[in-house]
């Protein structure tokens, strides 16, 4: 591609960019807004470091960078009020740089692919979340696909990196620790030198991250960050908090009941924590058996060179992490409405590679339909329509469980007779040289 068609894509991005800020000036989910607003308020008159002494402020460390950027930007308190719905810029460009690398993977013409970034940056429901609602889960998003990238690609360091940057972002983020480790292992055991040199990559970026927080302010901010983490969980003891998933199905009434109730002997969150561990062990269960494959390898003196980004393999390793945050979503009690979203970039990403888009639809369609039921932001629609029903959403995730187990375990099995027909072709090839 000659360098003006390369110029003419970025500036077609960066247009799309800014129309999408425009057409939305004014949106967002009140009192999320509200907080962002306050909690930058606070940084700019109490500095960076002091933000943990607020008393409602509940997020990881890496969001209050961009609160303290927004307020230089602004310049005032009542600017940072007034300009409050701005705040979604920063977030956006994490919507557009998951797009953009998730086409990446795609082989061929540039062309290809930033027609492939499209069918993100123009559905609705990928930027729903961002936009309309104003939250910031495609933070964390970006960074775990990212780190599940850079992981297939043999690039672990990086890989970790952008793993704790996903995991200072959000706490959710702890969702994709088993398939990275599934991945970063059998690594590891090849070549133990990238193992200590991940470590000490990874916990240098985290201390970079904290310190501030740590030494910087009137009071060592480490011990609430290490509360805010450790009481994430029943920081809302609810069966549902508006994700309209399994609970939906079974429960009357799930957003008023205590998931402590129990039903045969266990509460509803721990059965709900056994339901998603299950059907998690099942979609690891591919990446499980290729790390073992890997494992069973000799020691390399030297590194492999990095796998190809588009393959099958990669294609298992997509679909297996789309499918983890739909269950974690689907089964765990206390979930929000929003925590369907990092499925949708695991998922296109995945159709992107396999030119199969089954999935990203369905949860596409799904999760706007959970979204916009709850904010009615598009006023026109009949929202007491059949679609926007509680019972119907959850039947649609049930459904890309099911046809994404499917659809998981016979690209695995095919992927595994490719192995073994390769294995056993290869003595007979070299025994003619």
């Amino acid at each position: 591609m000659s360098n003006t068609s390369l110029r003419r894509q970025a500036l077609y991005t960066a247009l799309l960019f800014s129309l999408l800020l425009l057409l939305v000036p004014r949106a967002g989910y009140v009192n999320d807004v509200n907080y962002w607003v306050n909690w930058a308020i606070y940084i700019q008159k109490n500095g960076l470091s002091n933000i943990y002494q607020l008393p409602d402020n509940n997020y990881n460390p890496l969001y209050h960078y961009i609160l303290w950027l927004f307020g230089k930007l602004a310049g005032s308190p009542g600017r940072i009020a007034l300009y409050r719905h701005w705040l979604k810029g920063f977030t956006l460009l994490f919507d557009f740089g998951g797009a953009i690398w998730a086409a990446s993977l795609v082989p061929g013409a540039r062309s290809r692919r930033f027609e492939l970034s499209l069918l993100l940056l123009l559905n609705f429901a990928y930027l729903y979340n961002t936009l309309i609602w104003e939250q910031v889960d495609a933070i964390y998003t970006f960074f775990a696909f990212g780190a599940v990238v850079l992981a297939v690609q043999q690039r672990t360091v990086s890989s970790l990196c952008l793993y704790v940057l996903a995991l200072m972002a959000k706490t959710q983020a702890i969702i994709f620790l088993p398939p990275l480790l599934l991945l970063w292992v059998p690594q590891w055991w090849q070549r133990p030198g990238r193992l200590l040199q991940a470590g000490l990559a990874g916990a240098a970026l985290a201390l970079l991250i904290v310190a501030p927080f740590v030494w910087g302010g009137a009071q060592n901010g480490l011990p609430r960050i290490i509360e805010i983490n450790r009481n994430s969980v029943n920081f809302n003891p609810f069966v549902s908090m508006n994700a309209y998933n399994f609970w939906q199905l079974l429960v009357a009434g799930p957003t008023t009941t205590s998931d402590l109730t129990v039903f045969a002997g266990l509460s509803y969150h721990n059965w709900g924590l056994l339901l998603f561990s299950g059907f998690s062990g099942l979609a690891l269960w591919p990446l499980l058996r290729r790390g073992l494959r890997q494992l069973r390898r000799p020691m390399m003196a030297e590194p492999e060179p990095p796998a190809a980004t588009v393959s099958e393999d990669l294609a298992v390793v997509l679909l297996s992490c789309g499918l983890i945050p739909v269950l974690f979503c689907f089964f765990n009690t206390q979930m929000h409405e929003r925590y369907w979203h990092a499925a949708l970039l695991f998922l296109a990403a995945y159709g992107f590679v396999r030119r199969d888009y089954l999935l990203y639809i369905m949860v596409s369609v799904g999760y706007f339909l959970n979204l916009e039921d709850l904010l009615h932001h598009l006023r026109p629609f009949r929202h007491n329509s059949i679609f926007f029903k509680a019972w119907f959403v959850a039947t649609l995730f049930g459904l890309v469980i099911i046809i994404g187990l499917i659809k998981l375990y016979r690209l695995a099995w095919w992927r595994a007779a490719s192995a073994v027909i390769e294995v056993e072709t290869r003595p007979a090839a070299n025994a003619g040289l």
